[in-house]
């Protein structure tokens, strides 16, 4: 599938994307983007950007845990509408702003934030070099980069298991609950092509950010890379 096609199929299953993330996950998300903001070390004046926000997941959970100003970006128009109606409804609206736009020409300046995030949105994009070097350029000098994403045990037992339930449960579930056995066939198929996690973390230095380290979860079906500006 062409990846400039992946905002329209995020369009589609937006009505029921949280339920199929919690189901699918068997609500490990929740915690993966938990750590996330637990690892970010961000402070509440921090200065934070969700990319690919999707649904608001991770810029509400900063939000939560007391940051004061988190912008969620995102192409998809129809995402960005459930991730308000969560964040109204959770009295957020004055810590989180929502904005259309692509992580590949991101519209913000160079070092605008102390903290960038992505989760479960870069292997999405049909440039991940270009993404990656987006999120550099708008970092504050010693501002950190967290990339959380999908990746494919080490373990071959693991693997097999895994790649079963890719294969096999997930396009089966996504029709069910989502009526899109595309969208859920996509994620499976962007999981197994995706890079292996030495090769996000050289692109990561490559876009100039040290400090670089990745963090498997989950026996390594999750990995949360971090590097600094």
């Amino acid at each position: 599938m062409n990846k400039d096609n992946t905002p329209e199929i995020f369009s589609v299953i937006a009505k029921n994307y949280d339920f199929l993330n919690h189901l699918l996950s068997f609500n490990l998300d929740r915690a993966w983007r938990r750590r996330l903001v637990s690892l970010s070390r961000f402070r509440p004046d921090s200065r934070i950007l969700d990319v690919c926000t999707g649904t608001g997941d991770i810029a509400i959970e900063f939000a939560r845990r007391g940051a004061h100003d988190v912008t969620g970006i995102d192409l998809s128009a129809r995402m960005l509408a459930r991730a308000q109606q969560k964040i109204e409804k959770l009295n957020l609206a004055t810590k989180i702003k929502l904005k259309t736009g692509s992580a590949l020409n991101l519209p913000y300046g160079d070092m605008t934030f102390d903290l960038v995030t992505i989760g479960f949105g870069l292997r999405n994009l049909p440039d991940y070099s270009r993404g990656i070097s987006e999120m550099a350029r708008v970092l504050k000098p010693s501002g950190r980069l967290l990339i959380l994403e999908f990746s494919l045990p080490p373990d071959k037992l693991t693997y097999g298991l895994y790649s079963l339930y890719l294969k096999n449960y997930l396009p089966l579930a996504g029709r069910l609950f989502s009526g899109s056995a595309r969208a859920y066939s996509y994620l499976a198929s962007s999981i197994f092509s995706f890079l292996k996690p030495e090769e996000v973390i050289s692109l990561m230095r490559q876009s100039g950010l040290r400090n670089l380290s990745c963090l498997n979860l989950t026996a390594g079906i999750v990995t949360l890379y971090s590097g600094q500006r």
